[in-house]
């Protein structure tokens, strides 16, 4: 009996790391980007999930969190989350991001012109909101 509780707690285990954690850091990561006026808003958030936050977010890419972590968007100055956010959006406009290379094999990271309207007016309200 001993050793079925003790399978049952491992496999316990094994579960929650595989399964759970994985969602909680994400969420956590969601949870800390906090922008002039507050946290990113949702619909935003959405977006980098799907297109960003695998590259641009701990433990993403190097190159890529060089330019931007989103994991530290919250210790940017307001300054440099609307100068980040534009940066965002002129990568957007050149369709630098996501990368080809990303795109070919993840085609749904690709942003539709309504998400990158939604970046763009974030953007800009970051940018509203430096004034």
């Amino acid at each position: 009996m001993k050793n079925l509780i003790k399978i049952a707690v491992s496999y316990s285990g094994f579960l929650y790391i595989a399964l759970v954690l994985p969602n909680i850091s994400m969420a956590q990561s969601a949870g800390t980007i906090v922008g002039v006026a507050g946290a990113i808003p949702e619909n935003v958030m959405k977006i980098a999930e799907k297109s960003c936050v695998s590259c641009h977010s701990e433990p993403g890419n190097a190159d890529a969190l060089a330019r931007l972590n989103l994991t530290n968007w919250d210790k940017y100055s307001p300054d440099k989350q609307a100068s980040k956010a534009q940066a965002m959006c002129i990568m957007i406009s050149k369709d630098k991001m996501p990368p080809a290379t990303y795109r070919g094999t993840h085609p749904e990271s690709i942003l539709s012109t309504d998400e990158i309207k939604t970046v763009y007016a974030w953007a800009q309200s970051l940018q509203n909101a430096k004034k």
